[in-house]
């Protein structure tokens, strides 16, 4: 507005994102000028930088000496001089960056904000940067430690008033952060897009979204098969078949571990008696797999609905275990019971569990869409 009167409020609003990448864009800056200081100051400045560099090998000791000293509880006459006037962190940093280029070396003030949650009022926070001939270097004004806080975002940079306004006066300045969580998907495009990458145009994700579900699941399949090999050809776990403990997995996808463990164990458990009874009537395989077939489809109700009756709500995904595998494991149990014992049997169903929850790690937790 040209001809405001009275109070007045401006918002100002930016989204930032979390990058990797470094802030060296800087040129290399020149040798500062000697700063002109009134005495008794300059005195104090050049007996201060002369003791400094005398304790120091190159900036970045230099740098850390000199906040060292100047942070000392019980300082020389020449620090207390020259901390008469220091009022606040603003005003340290800037008699710091005055001595550093009585030493000629190039500093400057950073101000920003350490990125956490969620602050209604956010404090500045005032950074020394220094820049050692190659690089430009970030040192704790406090303690004098070199490195940048994690998650600090650089406002601005220099001796200049955070606002200046003309025309005003009782300027008052607040900040608040909140912080929010974006799609990763949404960065990568951003980033391809700003890099005029074509690549993510390519990816999966310009499938639809019921195809991208389908994947997701079919390329952790050669996992599952990979840790299949290693557990039985290198540490030599017996299972039933090669690819029945991967099929298991998947099941557990939905089930989570533990409970999924459970429920496999009760149904193979009581499926097993189911068939060891059906023994007594020597059916033909066909028919023999069809009964079990049967039986595990009921059995799988039963435990629904008395899960659902209890309340527990995770027993309705036992629906989700492929009732194929199911009749096959008890199946391939009891033939292995009949032929070898009851060991051997117990053994082959432990280590099927066994490697079929090795995948588990390497798969999305259930309940994600997009």
């Amino acid at each position: 507005m040209r001809r405001a009167d009275g109070p007045q409020t401006i918002y100002y609003r930016i989204s930032v994102y979390e990058d990797a990448t470094s802030d060296q864009a800087d040129t290399t800056p020149p040798f500062p000028p000697s700063p002109v200081i009134n005495e008794p100051f300059n005195t104090a400045v050049n007996a201060i930088v002369a003791d400094v560099r005398d304790q120091s090998a190159d900036t970045e000791s230099f740098t850390s000496e000199l906040l060292r000293r100047m942070n000392d509880p019980s300082p020389g006459p020449n620090v207390e001089l020259m901390m008469s006037g220091v009022t606040s962190n603003t005003d340290f940093v800037e008699v710091v960056t005055t001595m550093l280029a009585a030493a000629r070396i190039p500093a400057r003030m950073v101000h920003g904000f350490v990125l956490q949650g969620r602050q209604r009022r956010a404090d500045l926070v005032t950074w020394l940067e220094v820049h050692d001939g190659d690089q430009w270097r970030y040192f704790n004004p406090t303690t004098g430690e070199e490195g940048m806080p994690p998650r600090y975002l650089i406002w601005w940079r220099g001796n200049e008033r955070l606002v200046n306004v003309e025309g005003g006066s009782n300027v008052q300045v607040s900040f608040a952060v909140q912080e929010t969580h974006v799609d990763a998907v949404a960065i990568a495009e951003t980033h391809a897009a700003k890099q005029g990458g074509r690549l993510i145009d390519f990816s999966l994700y310009g499938l639809p979204i019921q195809t991208q579900a389908v994947y997701s699941v079919l390329l952790m399949i050669p996992i599952g098969a990979l840790v299949m090999v290693f557990m039985r050809n290198f540490i030599g776990i017996d299972t039933f078949g090669t690819f029945m403990p991967v099929l298991i997995a998947l099941a557990f996808r939905e089930t989570k571990l533990f409970l999924g463990v459970v429920l496999f164990t009760l149904l193979v458990a009581l499926g097993l008696s189911i068939r060891f009874l059906l023994e007594r009537l020597r059916l033909l395989l066909v028919p023999r797999l069809s009964a079990v077939l049967i039986v595990v489809v009921l059995l799988m109700l039963l435990i629904s609905l008395i899960s659902h009756k209890l309340g527990m709500e995770t027993g309705l995904s036992v629906a989700l275990f492929p009732m194929v595998i199911i009749v096959m494991t008890i199946e391939r149990m009891s033939v292995v019971w009949e032929e070898r014992g009851a060991v051997d049997a117990m053994r082959a169903g432990f280590g099927s569990l066994m490697v079929a929850s090795r995948p588990m790690s390497a798969w999305a937790c259930p309940g994600s869409s997009t």
